[in-house]
């Protein structure tokens, strides 16, 4: 102990407080106390931080946050998702299509990865390399550093990656080509089958996902590989196969055209006797022949039979004529029976089948004989000469001859020539406009009064309406079948009223039809004033004929024209009518044919022109 000027007492002095080992033992705990909160603090600070010397892909996080991490991957691989992809097809045939005598390349697809489905997960790249851990190793990792590398995860949308494969398969994808044989006037010509290729967009899209997810083209590789991926491709072969064009060509088609096919027929014998022979040669087989392909795609050589029996005609028709029925001609004023006559015909029957034989055969196989056969005419002599002409019915009409009327008569005279002598024959149908031929100034016709709309105008051929009523009154009283006749629009006296029929070819016609068992000639002649018919031929029938009273009678009207064409009209009443045709076999009434009429009244026209038609 020291008193107040320094001096030491000499006595023993008491501890002062905090000196001691009590006072080390403090300043330990607080050191400690430091340390530890200080070591908390720094797990802390670096649970969100990934060790230093951290790379990822090449790329240096070491130190940063995670989030400051993530961001600087992303900008740094974001390069990985937008530059393409090549999608490598190892070529198929179809690929030989445009490099026929070159070794077909591979086909290289872009995929932009992150157009299809294709990304990275950077979580799951920074997944375990941050989070809080008080392991001195791991702390001392953070601050030492140790260089450590971590690949890039990759993401993969499944559905995403096909649908952006089946786009480009669109654009890959081909169709097969179906060969084809066809027969031309230049030759056999030859389509070549080719295969088609269908993009596998399965299994690459699970060879696109595989590389992706592993990132097999590191970039930061001492030898970098190219952005490629292995694609996988099928071949769609053709229905027709080249092996069975092949087949078809060599086995069926050369041989067929390898030599002519000869058609012969013969006719008659002895002095008569007549050969013909059709060669078919390759052009025309080129013709006849087609190339069909089966259900089961194969392909096999068809005929046209119908084309390859007028082929042979054309060398074979010689020794062919058609039969000709007996019939008659007007000689004079006199019937006479023409003899029928047989005909000859190829027979063609299994020729199709003859032909395709020889096509596969060789030498003499390939000439096919044909019979020439007989064809008996319908109707024979035998039967023409139990035929007999006599007057069926026969119908005259006295016409105008008056000055002005020469053109009128010129047609009926024309007419009537022209129908005299036509036969009907049985089951025939007699045709007014056929028979009076061409109405052509050439035929002998000029112009005449014709009735248009009511009027009286003039036309070529004016007056044929006469023969008309005249041959469908002759049909009327020969009981003959009548098909078809239009009276005149308005009553002209000097014809039958209901019972007369107009002619204007080729609108209106005049027909009726042979229903009896023998032909029936016509004659047909003018004589003075008079135009007659007459059917001769067998009648069926007797005829009865009734013509009704005329009703419902309408006046005519007066009217002047002057025009130059006028032609006058006399006045007629218009009014209704109805017959009757009754047919009779033994007095038995077998038929009736009736015609109900209604005419319009015809004006009353005078000229007054000076150059008009005279009366």
């Amino acid at each position: 102990m020291t008193d107040a000027a320094g001096r030491s007492s000499g006595l023993p002095e008491e501890p002062r407080a905090g000196t001691g080992w009590g006072s080390a033992l403090l300043r330990m705990v607080v050191a400690v106390l430091v340390l530890g909160a200080a070591y908390v603090l720094v797990a802390f600070y670096f649970q969100d931080r990934p060790p230093a010397g951290l790379s990822v892909a090449g790329v240096d996080v070491g130190g940063l946050t995670r989030e400051a991490a993530t961001a600087e991957l992303a900008r740094e691989l974001a390069g990985r998702t937008s530059d393409p992809l090549l999608v490598v097809v190892a070529p198929t045939p179809a690929d030989d299509r445009e490099q026929q005598e070159e070794e077909a390349a591979p086909s290289r697809l872009e995929l932009v990865p992150e157009q299809a489905g294709l990304g990275l997960d950077l979580e799951a790249t920074l997944d375990g390399t941050t989070g809080l851990s008080f392991d001195p190793r791991v702390l001392w990792s953070h601050v030492a550093g140790t260089p450590r590398e971590l690949p890039v995860i990759g993401s993969v949308d499944r559905p995403g990656l096909e649908a952006a494969l089946a786009a480009l398969a669109e654009d890959y994808d081909t169709d097969p080509v179906e060969g084809e044989v066809s027969l031309t006037d230049e030759g056999v010509q030859v389509v070549d089958s080719l295969e088609g290729r269908r993009l596998d967009v399965a299994t690459t899209a699970e060879e696109v996902a595989g590389a992706w997810a592993d990132q097999v083209w590191d970039e930061q590789e001492s030898a970098p590989r190219e952005r490629e991926v292995t694609g996988a491709a099928t071949s769609v072969p053709p229905l027709l196969t080249a092996a069975e064009i092949d087949r078809f060509t060599g086995e069926e088609l050369e041989p067929a055209l390898a030599e002519p096919v000869l058609v012969t027929a013969t006719r008659g014998e002895g002095e008569d006797e007549r050969s013909a022979t059709a060669e078919l040669g390759e052009r025309d087989l080129r013709e006849l022949l087609d190339v069909e392909v089966g259900p089961d795609h194969t392909l096999s050589l068809t005929l046209d039979g119908e084309a390859l029996v007028s082929r042979v005609r054309q060398d074979l028709g010689q020794l062919e004529a058609g039969p000709r029925d007996a019939t008659v001609r007007l000689d004079g004023d006199r019937v006479e029976i023409v003899p029928s006559r047989v005909g000859h015909a190829v027979e063609t029957d299994g020729l199709a089948e003859a032909v395709e034989a020889a096509l596969a055969a060789e030498g003499e196989g390939r000439t096919v004989e044909v019979e020439v056969t007989t064809v008996e005419p319908e109707i024979p002599t035998s039967v023409a000469q139990g035929w007999s002409f006599s007057p069926m019915a026969t119908f005259s009409s006295v016409f105008p001859t008056y000055p002005g009327n020469e053109a009128r008569t010129a047609n009926l005279t024309a007419g009537a020539a022209n129908i005299d002598g036509t036969v009907v024959m049985p089951g025939e149908q007699f045709s007014l406009a056929a028979a009076l031929g061409e109405i052509s100034e050439e035929s002998g016709y000029v112009e005449a009064p014709v009735i248009i709309d009511g009027r009286l105008v003039q036309g070529l051929g004016g007056g044929l309406s006469q023969i008309s009523t005249v041959v469908f009154n002759a049909a009327w009283f020969s009981g003959v079948q009548l098909d078809a006749h239009t009276p005149h629009s308005f009553y002209i006296p000097r014809y039958p009223a209901g019972r007369e029929a107009t002619i204007a070819v080729p609108v209106i016609d005049n027909l009726w039809t042979n229903d009896t068992s023998t032909p029936i000639v016509v004659r047909s002649w003018v004589e003075g004033d008079t135009l007659n018919a007459t059917f001769l031929g067998q009648r069926q029938y007797d005829v009865q004929t009734y013509d009704g009273e005329r009703r419902d009678v309408t006046t005519e009207e007066a009217a002047e024209d002057d025009s130059p064409d006028c032609v006058p009209q006399t006045p007629q009443d218009g009014f209704t009518i109805t017959n009757v045709r009754i047919l009779l076999q033994g007095g038995v009434e077998v038929g009736r044919d009736e015609f109900t009429t209604t005419y319009k009244p015809s004006d009353e026209i005078t000229c007054t022109h000076p150059e008009a038609q005279g009366p």
